[in-house]
């Protein structure tokens, strides 16, 4: 329907002037309050596309801002880390330099340490979880180790499996450094060959350490992973272990099984041999029996249904058509054994492995695997300066060769030639020793042909057999062949005088180092040759109780600078420690471009006091040796601080950069956003002052427009 008003030609044009003016003004009034000129696609294409694009990419690089700030932080982290660790350093320097500095009652050797072997790595480390376990709860995953104490001539198997490592009702799948340690020292206790002579502990840096009980030179301790471990527990896991398994000879074929007639097998792992009886009645794992005319897979999940009843650790598989029987366990003990069982009152029905019983036809791979390489130390004896009493004789002894004549080698001792000599301990009696024919054949040897042992033998028989001299002197020959005999204590208190006792006969008696009788009167010696005598000494100097102070004061610094690099993390992030050998572990990766094209890797290091090549004095700073040595680790332990805080401050410096070119760069691309949409704000106001006036004038217009047709009205009234 149509409007039955009609306006006149002067409000109709001052009304349309009035909606224009409105509709500027509505628009000035929305730049102002908005500050922009391009509010919508609609106000310009161009600029509203190209002004988003630029806020886009600005909101893109801000959202960067933060990683590149935590950079930051987590390199100022590191670099603040290392300048403590510098001081530590300086401090453990500083100690070193005192006990150098003090000669007061410096003994002139070392203390006799223990063999000691340390893993490679802490267990937390190796272990690689969150919190610092390890997972032993299969036969397969084995950390067993191998204990020698004689250079690796016998070793001795220390087992850490599910096996040993859940008797005691811990959670096999969470094994801590603390268990572990604890299962081996009771496998320790419980074998001859290691009780009481060695003992494992877990060190503050999280380390699996064994030391021998005894120190001294003798004590020698190697320890390896052995050739079934499959996991490192510090000392390193063998090499391509492989699991036994035995194979049938036969393919599975076409068996044909009813409730009496079946395959029945021995099968053992080893420790469990399981009795394994399977026929058309037999109960697979689902619950439903086997059958008349069971596949191969239906007769392996029998097999493994008893098998796993049993206990075994064998597990049953069709192989492509032929049976076989694989092991769990790993490494050269890894054993498979199959053998045909009686069938009782049935028959047997071969599916690979025969009917003979007793027997069984199949091949059997036994298990491999190469022990690790493993660590090895050696114990010291103490030398403090004090020295054994030593009688060294004067004349050199060729080993026997053989013969006649006696010029072949050794010494002429036969018939009624004579060595003999009296040996006198101290003030105590003296004793004769009595080397001639008879003793040297004792000993083992032809008298015609004495060789060094046979003498050394013949005499520390002697000494042996009386108890006055028994473990207090012995006698061998040195490196020029000559025969000494020292006392085996040390001291002014040990006392050794020899003399030559051969007897009256000058014509038989023989010179072995220690002289003879020369002559006699009326037969008896007149001239016995002159006594040898030796005394030990007492230790130079006692031990300085400064020294041992300050090596305490220096192992500890090196405990603090271990714990200051594990405390100098960063949101997660630790550019100083690392528990393992590779670098990306503690790799920081910073991205300076919102496509990732543009990038920096933060390669972190290893500053724990192992990582500086810092390692703990053992001798209590006794000797300038010790301490000049642990001066030296600790110059190049400085050199590397230093070169890796110049590293960090490069780093630092380029992450900085990249934050400001970000910061600005944000800006820059912020203001060309602004300067394609922002209104000019001075404008729109000008402008909304004149469509204001504009809008007055209007009303004006239309309410005068009005005023003729007011004028008729007021006629009709």
């Amino acid at each position: 329907m149509s409007s039955s008003i009609t306006l006149s030609a002067a409000t109709r044009q001052n009304l349309l002037s009035l909606q224009d003016t409105a509709s500027l003004l509505s628009t000035t009034q929305t730049r102002l309050s908005t500050g922009k000129k391009v509010n919508s696609a609609l106000d310009s294409p161009i600029n509203f596309f190209t002004a988003q694009n630029l806020s886009s990419r600005a909101g893109d690089i801000g959202n960067l801002l933060d990683g590149l700030s935590n950079g930051v932080q987590a390199i100022q982290a590191a670099n603040q880390g290392i300048t403590s660790i510098q001081k530590l350093v300086d401090s453990a320097k500083s100690a070193a330099n005192q006990a150098l500095a003090d000669k007061g009652a410096t003994t002139s050797g070392l203390p006799a340490t223990v063999a000691t072997v340390s893993g490679t790595k802490s267990f937390q480390g190796l272990a690689g979880t969150a919190d610092g376990t390890q997972d032993f709860s299969t036969v397969a995953k084995d950390g067993s180790v191998d204990i020698s104490l004689d250079g690796g001539k016998t070793k001795t198997t220390i087992r850490l499996d599910a096996a040993t490592l859940s008797n005691n009702g811990a959670d096999a799948t969470k094994v801590s450094a603390s268990q572990l340690v604890s299962a081996i020292n009771s496998q320790i206790s419980n074998t001859t060959a290691l009780k009481g002579k060695v003992t494992a502990s877990v060190g503050n840096d999280g380390r699996i350490s064994f030391a021998t009980t005894n120190s001294g030179a003798t004590q020698q301790l190697s320890v390896q992973g052995s050739a079934s471990s499959t996991l490192d527990i510090g000392f390193g896991k063998a090499t391509s272990p492989t699991a036994a398994k035995f194979v049938a000879a036969a393919a599975f074929g076409t068996p044909a099984f009813t409730a009496a007639n079946g395959s029945f097998l021995n099968v053992s792992d080893g420790n469990v041999t399981a009795s394994l009886a399977v026929t058309s009645t037999t109960l697979k794992s689902d619950g439903t029996a086997v059958g008349a005319t069971p596949s191969a897979d239906d007769v392996v999940d029998a097999y493994n249904v008893q098998l796993k009843a049993a206990g075994s650790t064998i597990t049953a598989f069709n192989n492509g058509g032929t049976l076989e029987f694989r092991a769990t366990d790993v490494g050269p003990t890894s054993t498979v054994s199959v053998v045909v069982a009686s069938p009782g009152a049935g028959t047997q029905v071969s599916v690979g492995f025969g009917a003979t019983t007793g027997a069984a036809n199949g091949a059997t791979t036994v298990g491999t695997g190469t022990a690790a390489t493993g660590l090895s130390s050696v114990g010291s004896d103490a030398t403090d300066g004090s020295a054994k009493a030593i009688i060294n004789g004067t004349v050199a002894i060729a080993d026997a060769t053989g013969g006649p004549p006696a010029t072949a080698g050794g010494i002429d001792l036969s018939g009624t030639r004579n060595a003999s000599f009296t040996i006198q301990l101290g003030s105590g009696q003296a004793k004769t020793i009595t080397v001639g024919a008879a003793q040297i054949v004792a000993a083992g040897g032809a008298a015609a042909f004495a060789s060094r042992d046979n003498i050394a033998a013949a005499i520390n028989t002697q000494i042996a057999a009386d108890t006055g001299l028994a473990g207090n002197v012995t006698a061998s020959f040195d490196a020029n062949n000559k025969l000494v005999l020292n006392s085996t204590k040390v001291g002014s208190t040990q006392q050794i005088t020899v003399t030559a006792a051969q007897g009256t006969t000058v014509a038989n008696n023989v010179n072995i180092g220690l002289g003879t009788q020369t002559s006699t009167v009326n037969g008896t010696a007149t001239n016995t040759a002159v006594a040898l005598t030796s005394t030990g000494k007492d230790s130079t100097s006692s031990t300085n109780s400064t020294r041992q102070t300050l090596a305490k004061q220096f192992n500890e610094l090196l405990n603090q600078i271990t714990q200051q690099a594990k405390d100098t993390s960063y949101n997660g992030i630790n550019l100083i420690y690392r528990n393992t050998n590779d670098p990306k572990e503690n790799t920081l990766h910073i991205t300076f471009n919102e496509t990732g094209s543009s990038s920096i890797d933060v390669a972190g290091a290893d500053l724990d006091a192992d990582g500086l090549g810092l390692t703990k004095v053992t001798g209590g700073f006794q000797s300038d040796d010790e301490i000049n040595a642990a001066l030296s680790s600790i110059s190049t332990a400085t050199t590397q601080l230093r070169a890796q805080s110049s590293t960090f401050g490069a780093n630092l410096t380029v992450v900085q950069n990249r934050q400001d070119f970000s910061k600005n760069l944000i800006n820059i691309l912020g203001t060309g956003a602004a300067n394609l949409t922002s209104a000019d704000l001075n404008e729109e106001a000008a402008n909304s002052q004149a469509l204001s006036t504009r809008n007055s004038l209007a009303i004006s217009a239309l309410s005068l427009a009005n005023q003729a047709q007011q004028g008729i009205l007021q006629l009709l009234r």
